[in-house]
């Protein structure tokens, strides 16, 4: 009996030990899956990209992966026209003070004059 208990408790040890060791999340999951996310574009596109982290990635998470053709194809941007472009319009207007559907909405702070420059830059170069 006692050497039952000592094998069982053995088996237990390493049973438990060879469970440990990397584990895998959905991070982890996900990058092989899909691979790592990297931004690639114009230093101009980059900024924004990092603006739209910074102010707006928390209620549109979808925008982290985009690239600038992603924002053209779903009519967020018209391209070489950023008064044209929702994007643009809604975080311009932001700044003008409240409005219905003025981004951004969650708290965050609005996008400074400059920032809208290089908002502006982007779109009118695709």
């Amino acid at each position: 009996m006692m050497r039952f208990i000592k094998l069982s408790t053995i088996a237990a040890i390493l049973l438990i030990s060879s469970a440990c060791g990397k584990i895998d999340n959905s991070s982890s999951t996900d990058k092989n899956l899909y691979g790592t996310i990297t931004d690639t574009g114009s230093t101009d596109f980059l900024a924004v990209k990092t603006m739209l982290r910074n102010s707006c990635i928390s209620c549109h998470a979808e925008w982290n992966s985009y690239t600038d053709t992603d924002f053209v194809t779903t009519g967020l941007v018209v391209a070489a026209n950023a008064t044209a472009s929702k994007l643009y319009y809604r975080n311009q207007v932001a700044t003008m003070g409240p409005r219905p559907k003025n981004m951004p909405s969650g708290g965050q702070a609005a996008l400074t004059d400059a920032e809208l420059a290089i908002m502006i830059n982007w779109i009118n170069s695709l």
